[in-house]
């Protein structure tokens, strides 16, 4: 068999919707278009992850409050989310046998505005106890360990997308991933917040109940407990 007839036949395998599979190349043809729009985006998102971890933040303030870098993201990270919960058929009331791009969009956008909502509150959490700074550290931050999330969720997936074809057990090493990620960035919000915002440690703990662990045991229950 030659190469281009192992690749037709990974792509064209019945077991898993054609819309998963289109969806997932636009998912990466998205991710490539985004990248090329900044050179240094390795330098920034290593500089940028580390932030909380640095004793001293002068390497990574060149890349901070970035536009691109956030935009790229939002929407990076976005579609990545929105393509596992496709993937997977994630959610009570979600059908798999009707898998449709109409679906990935519904699903895309709940996902853009949850993203959208939890950054505008964050934004204004920060500015309201005059912490600008600590809450564009914070985001960047955030931005920069989603960023790396999706690039290692979203080529996991699409091995298992086009080579497992989502048979065995690959889906429960990917959550176990997404797990992963969630504990570094919750330990790295601690840090960064315990050595620059300066408010009693009850006000930490309420902001961490609020904006990291409450939503995402709700999501979890949705996904995962509810599926």
């Amino acid at each position: 068999m030659s190469n281009n007839d192992a690749i037709a036949d990974l792509v064209l395998r019945q077991e898993v919707p054609i819309a998963v599979k289109v969806v997932l190349l636009v998912v990466l043809l998205c991710a490539t278009i985004l990248f090329a729009f900044d050179e240094r985006w390795g330098d920034s998102i290593r500089h940028l992850a580390a932030i909380p971890f640095q004793r001293f933040n002068w390497q990574s303030e060149q890349f901070l409050g970035n536009p691109v870098i956030r935009i790229t993201s939002l929407l990076l990270s976005s579609l990545t989310i929105a393509a596992f919960i496709f993937a997977y058929n994630l959610g009570e009331h979600y059908n798999y046998e009707n898998s449709s791009f109409i679906d990935f969009i519904k699903i895309l956008v709940v996902v853009l505005l949850f993203s959208t909502v939890k950054f505008g509150f964050n934004y204004s959490y920060f500015r309201l106890h005059k912490s600008s700074g600590v809450g564009s550290q914070l985001t960047d931050f955030h931005f920069s360990i989603n960023q790396i999330l999706s690039l290692v969720l979203g080529t996991l997936l699409l091995v298992d997308v086009f080579y497992n074809r989502l048979h065995g057990n690959f889906f429960y090493f990917l959550v176990g991933i997404g797990s992963l990620f969630f504990l570094i960035r919750l330990y790295g919000t601690i840090l960064l917040l315990q050595n620059n915002f300066r408010y009693p440690i009850l006000t930490l703990f309420v902001y961490l109940c609020t904006v990291e662990i409450v939503p995402t045991l709700i999501v979890a229950k949705i996904l995962f407990v509810n599926s």
